[in-house]
């Protein structure tokens, strides 16, 4: 008899569980919503030459890695980022140099220690769910977050004319 789990198997008291789906190859051509926040419980926001600096590492590792972005927003306290892997490399690999690189930025302009969160979010769009309608709400970021009225005064999502 196999023991049954309950959702008390899955606390993370100690350690930490993986927040990767099991059984998902992450190279595979799925559209992913990506979300991972700025470290530390004040989540200081991050400048406007780092969030410049990130939409830059967002769209060169891209194109570096076979990684469609369809759609992106860098806030002041975390980035969303929609994707579809073209090529072999995954979108794991794609977060980690992204977030990777914009930590050596940080540093190089005075910043320390952690600047990301462990891990990133995810979320695979279902076949029923809007493509179009996930890069509005990505890119409808700034204005629910009372930064612009518009989001096309935002400098730091993409592409343009989404909404």
């Amino acid at each position: 008899m196999s023991a049954q789990r309950t959702p008390r198997d899955y606390a993370t008291f100690g350690t930490r569980r993986s927040l990767r789906l099991e059984r998902l190859d992450y190279s595979e051509s799925h559209v992913y919503h990506i979300t991972w926040r700025v470290h530390g419980k004040s989540r200081s926001p991050l400048s406007k030459y780092l969030r410049a600096e990130i939409v830059r590492t967002l769209n060169d590792r891209a194109s570096a890695l076979e990684i469609r972005v369809l759609t992106y927003c860098v806030m002041p306290d975390h980035v969303h980022v929609l994707v579809i892997p073209d090529g072999s490399a995954s979108v794991i690999k794609y977060v980690q140099q992204v977030k990777g690189l914009t930590t050596r930025a940080n540093w190089a302009k005075g910043g320390k220690g952690k600047l990301w969160q462990r891990g990133f979010y995810d979320h695979v769009l279902r076949r029923d769910e809007d493509v179009l309608t996930t890069s509005r709400y990505i890119v409808g970021n700034p204005v629910r977050s009372g930064l612009v009225s518009d989001p096309s005064e935002y400098p730091y999502s993409g592409p343009r004319g989404i909404l």
